[in-house]
């Protein structure tokens, strides 16, 4: 054997140890899961849920940071210059792959980042003021098609997924509605329940309640099947609209240079919390639906979306002050 190949072999044995014994002795240190948004919201309680399991399988104490602002931009810069030896996560939701296309950021959400895993999902619903004479999504584009520029939809704010989606449906039913933005989903819903504007994009969890005490009306609901607050409710495969199925989504992703050991261990621990009865549970009673799944299904759906809604937001022209 040549000095040149004993040299080779040896190296790769020592790299290989080396790797093993990285891969055994993480976590070695406090862990931090950065959350983009402030405490009690969704992001907040999805981490807080897991972070009650991930912290007894990694064995470490493990912290929620949250770090909100400019459309959970300062957090997922953050997280963008986190040291990648697998000890911080950040949580992420659909803003993360469609901010870059609708503001200047200094990461970018397919190349300074690697995928942990998804974590959950959202199933999002079209609903109108019960005084709007339509029953169903067809009705709803017929009344706009008589009606151009008459139909106002409110979501929790411009740039937000719920404003993406409606101008996604706007753009692929050829109709005039008008965007009109508030300070998140509790204040648009409280506009539509009291008649100031007649439809509104939003996640189900969040109309679920006024729409089976009538106070408003659910036409649609955007996830590939019905879902459990509203059974009666069709989907928009149902209604002959599958193109523009979606849900809002959240997981874990962590800076580009974490090792793959690190995000191996990262997605196992989370995959078991994800499958405990009290983690579905307490993701149930908030109207979330647990996701676990590999980090190259994650990569998945974040390299999709990044296309689709920056489509979406070039098409439709949207911008945020």
């Amino acid at each position: 054997m040549s000095t040149r190949i004993l040299v080779a072999a040896i190296v790769a044995v020592v790299t290989g140890l080396i790797a093993t014994a990285q891969a055994q002795s993480f976590p070695s240190k406090a862990m931090r899961i950065i959350v983009p948004f402030p405490p009690g919201g969704a992001g907040d309680t999805t981490s807080r849920i897991l972070v009650e399991h991930l912290r007894k399988g990694f064995g470490q104490p493990m912290i929620v940071d949250n770090r909100p602002g400019a459309g959970a931009v300062i957090g997922y810069e953050l997280g963008a210059r986190a040291p990648g030896d697998g000890h911080t996560m950040l949580l992420v939701f659909p803003s993360f792959v469609i901010n870059p296309a609708i503001r200047r950021v200094s990461f970018d959400p397919i190349k300074d980042f690697k995928a942990v895993g998804q974590t959950s999902f959202l199933p999002m619903a079209i609903a109108v003021h019960p005084s709007v004479p339509a029953k169903s999504l067809r009705e709803l584009i017929a009344l706009a098609r008589a009606k151009p520029g008459e139909v106002v939809y409110g979501t929790s704010g411009s740039g937000t997924l719920h404003h993406v989606v409606g101008e996604m449906f706007r753009l692929a039913v050829n109709v005039s509605i008008v965007h009109a933005p508030y300070k998140g989903g509790g204040p648009a819903l409280t506009a539509l329940a009291g008649g100031h504007i007649p439809m509104i994009v939003t996640n189900v969890s969040t109309i679920a309640a006024f729409a089976k005490s009538g106070n408003v009306r659910a036409l649609v609901v955007t996830a590939r099947e019905r879902v459990e607050a509203l059974p009666d409710v069709p989907t928009l495969r149902e209604s002959g609209y599958p193109e523009l199925e979606s849900t809002n989504w959240s997981g874990f992703v962590v800076p580009g240079a974490t090792p793959p050991s690190a995000i191996a261990r990262l997605n196992t621990e989370l995959a078991r919390a994800l499958h405990t009865a009290d983690v579905q549970d307490k993701f149930k009673a908030k109207g979330m639906f647990p996701s676990p799944g590999t980090p190259e299904q994650f990569t998945a759906l974040l390299q999709s979306d990044t296309t689709r809604y920056a489509r979406i937001v070039r098409e439709a022209g949207i911008k945020v002050d």
